[in-house]
């Protein structure tokens, strides 16, 4: 899931670095380009405690039928 963003991300990441060499202020651009920057970091962030969240049953699984 997150290896097709990496490239949807990096290539917002260019575009942000590029606007910012401009000094003409705040292009709503760029505020897009952030906001989906974001937005993405917070899925990964919802992936990550899944995948936590996931693997914790597991234990607790694996401790109760060993105790």
């Amino acid at each position: 899931m997150l290896i097709g963003l990496l490239p949807i991300i990096d290539a917002l990441w260019g575009r942000l670095k590029e606007l910012r060499e401009d000094d003409r202020g705040m292009t709503t651009e760029t505020l897009i380009i952030t906001a989906l920057l974001a937005a993405a970091a917070l899925g990964a962030m919802a992936a990550i405690v899944a995948a936590i969240n996931n693997r914790k049953s597991d234990v607790v699984n694996d401790i109760n039928s060993h105790g």
